[in-house]
């Protein structure tokens, strides 16, 4: 009898509940993480900048309006990646703000109760962004740390919005609902997505009925208590208010 193949799962390293207590450090390595998948998000070593992976490139935005592609040895405190194959590409014009493409993308998929990968090329009349700057030891929980994060408003820029809408009952393993990163097309600028204004672009999405997540062995992570008050309201604060 011939076998179903094994359905897609999103590949994740570390949890989000790690990084709202504090716990900084890169314990996975890219290498490991770009087996896993090659179309992604996360963060550095350190909480130094934004991650997004594309195309199997990894590029961190950092706090200081730098960029780096990552090679395989360094280091990342958490990703999320898949290997993304489109269910669905759709031309979709004039979105104007960030919950509308979100509408778009929701309008688009089966269920709120599994999860899905967004890749959106568009053009952007305006796209606001953040990047998280590096954090030293020891360090502050999450809220404390973003609030000297650099914020940024991109125009009349092209490039790839991504990401993943998640299960509302997964926050804390990841981010429920929409998470957003962006790369321009030269590869120069992007980071975490806080809005955006008129996008006009193809919009790619694919459902993934799983979750797989690898947990740090680090004593750090071992030790940490990760069931802190307030978790979530500071996931929610962190991933869509402005800091500044």
């Amino acid at each position: 009898m011939r076998r179903s193949p094994a359905p897609k799962l999103l590949q994740q390293f570390s949890i989000v509940d790690a990084l709202v207590a504090g716990l900084f450090d890169g314990v996975f390595s890219v290498e490991e993480v770009g087996r896993a998948g090659g179309f992604g998000l996360g963060c550095g070593d350190h909480m130094d900048g934004e991650l997004v992976v594309l195309d199997g490139v990894f590029r961190i935005f950092h706090g200081d309006g730098t960029m780096s592609v990552l090679d395989p040895s360094e280091q990342v405190a958490f990703a999320e990646v898949v290997d993304f194959t489109a269910g669905s590409t759709e031309l979709v014009e004039a979105v104007e703000s960030l919950p509308e493409l979100e509408a778009e993308v929701r309008r688009r998929v089966v269920s709120a109760n599994i999860f899905h990968a967004v890749r959106f090329d568009a053009h952007f009349a305006a796209i606001s962004l953040r990047e998280a700057k590096r954090q030293s030891k020891p360090y502050l929980p999450l809220a404390e740390a973003v609030h000297d994060q650099r914020e940024v408003v991109l125009t009349d820029v092209t490039g790839t919005l991504l990401g993943f809408l998640a299960p509302q009952v997964f926050q804390g393993v990841t981010v429920a609902g929409a998470h957003f990163h962006f790369v321009s097309a030269d590869g120069e600028q992007g980071g975490h997505v806080l809005g955006l204004a008129t996008a006009t672009g193809d919009l790619a999405v694919e459902s993934y009925y799983g979750v797989s997540v690898q947990l740090p062995s680090s004593p750090e992570f071992l030790a940490a208590e990760l069931d802190l008050p307030g978790a979530d309201d500071v996931i929610r604060h962190v991933e869509s208010d402005h800091q500044q």
